[in-house]
């Protein structure tokens, strides 16, 4: 179940990219990740963790729209 919440949450920061055009620079700048983890996330070669997730779902919260 964790795995499939996992897959929802970079998805929807995939969408944001897309859809805002930001950098991963950017975005991991506004979540105090590094630009390449973004990267390896919305790639596909890691998954964040739990720790990440709660980053990734505080980010959406503000910026998503």
């Amino acid at each position: 179940m964790a795995k499939k919440k996992e897959i929802i949450e970079v998805e929807k920061l995939r969408s944001f990219k897309e859809r805002s055009g930001w950098s991963y620079r950017k975005i991991g700048s506004h979540m105090a990740i590094h630009q390449q983890t973004i990267y390896f996330w919305l790639s596909g070669q890691h998954e964040p963790s739990q720790l990440a997730l709660e980053r990734v779902r505080r980010f959406l919260d503000t910026y998503a729209y």
